[in-house]
This record gives structure tokens, C-alpha cells and sequence, in this order.
């Protein structure tokens, strides 16, 4: 449990980090165009490859938390043994399908060139998908121990 902790905060930090410094990206540019006429160029490049990783880590804190939508009319009226066991199977299926995602990702990054705005390997800012598809395995492998535990229980509720 303290390890799915740290890794969540670990999430937010990183996050709220990335959003921090788009925002300054952003409005130092905005000074640098119209008081001094001279904009950094590589501003927007640097900027998208952060909103990327901000979209792609909130995915993984979404599934940390369980806060992706769904729809729970057929599950919520189930009895919770019924609904542990249903979680049981999505945390299956989508461990499989995160996971699936993993290597194929990581293949793709050798196959990516200089960017432009930067001049970096786009590998780096790309690697926030295996990195995120791996974090989604993780906090679902936690869920799914919760699941099991609870259905392993001898008194559950």
C-alpha cells in the first residue's frame, strides 16, 4: 500500500511539474514575442511534448485511483463478491492490453529522428508511453491483489 502511495504522489509531483513549467514556457515566450520581438523557437515544440506528458500521466494516476468513467449499471447492483470477481477480469484484460503496448513502444522509439524546435532524439519525450503503460500494469497489479484479497477473505462484506 505505501508503494502505490509513493508512486501516485510521485505521479502528481512529476505532473503538477510538467504543468508548471509549460506554463512558464509558455508565458516567457509570450514576453519574449511581443515586448522584444524575439521568440524562442523551439517554445511550442517543448510546450506540446509536455501537455503529452501531463495527458499520458494522468492516465496512469486515472487508473491508480480507479477514476476512469464507466458505466456501473449492470456491476452496481451485483452483489460485492460478484463485483470483486468482475473487477478481477477487467484488471486481466486490461493488464493484457496496457501491456500489450509496452514493447511495441518501445521498438517504435529507435525509429524516431531529431526534433525539430528542440534538437533532441524524439525518443525522449516519446518514452512517456511505454513509461505510462508500464505504470498502468503496475497500479492495476496492485488492484488486482486488492480484488483477490477480498475475495480470498473469510469475511467479507
Amino acid at each position: 500500500m505505501k508503494t502505490i502511495l509513493l508512486l501516485q504522489r510521485a505521479e502528481r509531483i512529476f505532473g503538477a511539474a510538467c504543468l508548471a513549467l509549460m506554463f512558464a514556457i509558455i508565458c516567457v515566450n509570450v514576453v519574449m514575442r511581443y515586448l522584444f520581438s524575439e521568440p524562442f523557437y523551439w517554445s511550442e515544440e517543448a510546450s506540446n511534448y509536455l501537455f503529452v506528458w501531463i495527458g499520458f500521466l494522468s492516465c496512469a494516476h486515472a487508473v491508480s485511483d480507479d477514476a476512469h468513467i464507466r458505466v456501473t449499471a449492470f456491476v452496481a447492483p451485483l452483489p460485492a463478491k460478484a463485483q470483486h470477481t468482475i473487477a478481477l477480469v477487467l484488471d486481466v484484460l486490461m493488464i493484457v492490453v496496457f501491456g500489450s503496448f509496452v514493447l511495441p513502444a518501445v521498438g517504435a522509439l529507435s525509429s524516431l529522428h531529431i526534433s525539430t524546435g528542440l534538437q533532441i532524439h524524439e525518443s525522449y519525450p516519446y518514452s512517456i508511453i511505454p513509461l505510462t503503460m508500464v505504470l498502468c500494469c503496475v497500479h492495476l497489479a496492485f488492484k488486482f491483489a486488492g480484488d483477490l484479497a477480498f475475495l480470498l477473505s473469510p469475511t467479507r462484506s
